[in-house]
């Protein structure tokens, strides 16, 4: 997954009617009690929690809580925490701008941030930072200098073409490769090229009326026409994508062709000379996810005249380095980007936006006193116990499933016992003693860091995978599963109230942040996950049998979450959304598992601090009230397109509906829609 006020805030008391079918409990929280109380203000007590749960948990807050102007969604448990999280890093940065003696890390992070809320200097200087490189592009007129070029461009943010990332090989995950995949459009997704429709051809029409403001504001002469041209050879790109559902299954995406492969699907486009470029000339360990694109990519480039070619580098480089610039850029890339394209009514303050950037460039540096800060006390030992509760959880679970052989379930076994829990922070933190930078250059500022982290990564590639490394910094407000190392990573930034506290009742805990963790080691085991055994290697661990059985669970998670409606006309996308899915069903049962192990441990039983509801009751709330969500329209066509997650709706009501232990707790009779006759399970 991915960012002043506090998420638990002291609610004024108050006695909540009685939701139906709920047995005529009221709802009345412990005074005082700042987490009891924001509970029950959060409900919806006119609706029957087995008609639809999310509505329940959550409709309290939905009519009380209007998105900001400044945002396109927002989740009542992962906003807050950023929020709160946003504060305490530019805290660290404003004392690190003040000083004036700073050396190495300090001076890093002060320059940075110092330089980006310096909007005099960078207004002052308008396009000027575009120069240097539009300069490069406009002398691009062979197959070398564009692709000398592309790689210059693919070092500072730019992705034209293809992009690609470092990671371990799948089947030898203790060493990098490279991993090349379909990019170069200007639009989130190649639907957003193919789709039908008025609302499709306005979006469309509006980019290319972005395109060719910007392109004028760059000096490229005739911007209409050159407009077109882009348009149409970004078309012919999305024509030869592969749909993001298409591009889940690490079976077909994996073709370790190297460089020698990778010229052949392309021959026009001298490859190395883009690696020489990039600073990595002896580059060969290289897999390509549709090495169709790749020739499909070679043989539309190799039919486009170079004028076209270099518009539309420009184009790429002008949408990687607009933000960076002056107010005016910034407000023609706000217009389209976020305010036509994902409903977004104002620009973010300027310090928020450097805080983001910041991050993005030294999110380790930052994340040291984010830690110091944030992370204290019994957060980490708490934490940790829970997640190793998941673990018995799933472990126990293992016997029950009737569609997995005793031999596959041994494996399963295997590869659960040797996942790898990270909890909070790296152990070793990341040296940026490369990257210099200067109070009075932002632009500058940024794009070394891009080219930094970009070099860092290429060389990585034909080396051993660094166990130790973390996708995520510390402050992420995020979590997340590698297959290849067969490890669960929890950075300090989620570990936060409202999805965890180690002063809240256990229920809370296990049903927010706990169904997190056991959803991530689910991942482990979901479509995707369970090709790779416990050492990260992509094999055939299953019995055939067993696949086939898995194979008939899984179509029914697909099914079922095509089946619900997020607008009029738009339906989940059951099939891009099968991973995440299949992790949210077994996420919350394994949460659950391990909450009842807790309470078994402690008197079977826990005070809620709110009468009238049940620790189970609280449990499920809990979970529930952690994707209390609102979006714009326009970001819920953009995510139903491209992003493998539900909806958060239905990610509340997609697994509570298929868990007994749910109706259980909230005495739902069998045919009500939290309570299907009929039910999916995988794990």
């Amino acid at each position: 997954m991915r960012r002043i006020v506090p998420s638990l805030v002291i609610l004024s008391f108050a006695l909540v009617a009685s939701p139906a079918g709920s047995k005529g409990n009221t709802y009345t929280p412990k005074a005082g009690d700042a987490a009891a109380e924001s509970v029950v203000k959060t409900l919806d007590p006119s609706v029957d929690p087995c008609v639809d749960f999310y509505q329940f948990a959550c409709g309290g807050w939905f009519q009380s809580f209007e998105l900001p102007a400044d945002k396109v969604s927002y989740t009542r448990s992962f906003s807050s925490i950023d929020e709160r999280n946003e504060v305490l890093v530019k805290g660290i940065l404003e004392d690190a701008a003040k000083k004036v003696d700073a050396k190495d890390d300090d001076k890093r992070i002060g320059d940075l941030y110092g330089s980006c809320v310096d909007t005099a200097t960078i207004d002052a200087l308008g396009a000027k930072p575009l120069a240097p490189t539009l300069a490069e592009i406009a002398a691009v007129k062979d197959p070398t200098t564009l692709m000398v070029t592309l790689g210059h461009l693919q070092q500072v943010g730019a992705s034209p073409l293809f992009g690609f990332w470092v990671e371990g090989d799948f089947k030898d995950p203790g060493v990098n490769i490279m991993h090349v995949v379909q990019a170069g459009l200007g639009l989130p997704d190649r639907d957003y090229y193919l789709k039908e429709g008025d609302d499709a051809q306005k979006t469309r029409d509006a980019y290319v009326a972005t395109m060719e403001k910007m392109l004028g504001m760059a000096g490229v002469a005739e911007p209409s026409a050159t407009a077109k041209k882009v348009y149409a050879f970004e078309l012919a790109l999305a024509k030869i994508q592969k749909a993001p559902e298409d591009l889940r299954d690490p079976t077909t995406t994996y073709h370790r062709i190297e460089l020698t492969g990778l010229q052949a699907k392309a021959p026009a486009l001298p490859f190395g000379e883009m690696f020489g470029a990039m600073g990595v000339p002896g580059l060969t360990a290289i897999n390509v996810t549709d090495p169709d694109y790749i020739e499909g990519m070679g043989k539309i480039v190799a039919a486009t005249d170079y004028d076209t070619l270099k518009a539309y580098l420009a184009w790429q480089y002008i949408t990687a380095a607009a933000p960076l610039l002056s107010a005016e850029w910034v407000d023609a890339n706000f217009a389209f980007f976020r305010k036509e394209l994902v409903g977004q009514k104002s620009d973010r303050d300027r310090w928020k936006k450097c805080v983001d950037t910041s991050t993005e460039a030294f999110g380790e540096i930052i994340g040291k006193g984010y830690v110091n800060l944030a992370f204290k006390g019994e957060s980490k030992p708490v934490a940790q116990d829970l997640i190793g509760r998941i673990a018995k959880s799933f472990e126990a679970n293992l016997p029950g499933l009737s569609w997995m052989d005793d031999a596959t379930r041994t494996h399963a076994k295997e590869k659960l016992d040797l996942v790898n829990n990270k909890i909070g922070y790296p152990d070793v933190w990341r040296d940026y003693s490369a990257v210099t930078t200067d109070k009075a250059d932002f632009f500058g500022n940024v794009m070394r860091s891009r080219a930094f982290e970009n070099k860092r990564h290429l060389d990585k590639v034909g080396k051993p995978v660094d166990k130790a490394e973390w996708w995520m910094t510390p402050a992420e407000v995020n979590a997340y599963y590698d297959p290849l190392k067969n490890e669960i990573v929890f950075p300090a930034g989620i570990l936060q109230p409202p999805f965890f506290d180690a002063t809240f009742p256990a229920a809370m805990n296990y049903g927010a942040i706990g169904m997190v963790m056991g959803h991530e080691f689910t991942h482990g085991f979901d479509d995707s996950g369970a090709k790779f055994d416990g050492h990260g290697v992509m094999t055939d661990w299953w019995a055939k049998d067993a696949v086939d059985k898995f194979g008939t669970q899984t179509k029914c998670v697909s099914d079922l979450y095509g089946t619900y409606t997020i607008t009029d006309g738009l339906n989940v996308n059951g099939e891009l959304t099968l991973g995440e899915n299949i992790a949210d069903l077994g996420g919350i049962k394994q949460a659950y598992g391990a909450y009842q192990s807790w309470k078994g441990e402690h008197g079977g039983t826990e005070d809620t601090r709110i009468t009238g509801m049940t620790a189970d009751q609280l449990f499920f709330v809990g979970y529930a009230q952690s994707w209390c969500s609102k979006r714009t329209p326009e970001i819920d066509q953009l995510y139903a397109t491209v992003d493998p997650h539900s909806p958060p709706r239905f990610r509340v009501n997609g697994p509570l509906s298929q868990l007994p232990a749910f109706q259980t707790a909230f005495k739902c009779k069998a045919g009500k829609p939290m309570a299907p006759k009929t039910r999916c399970e995988v794990w």
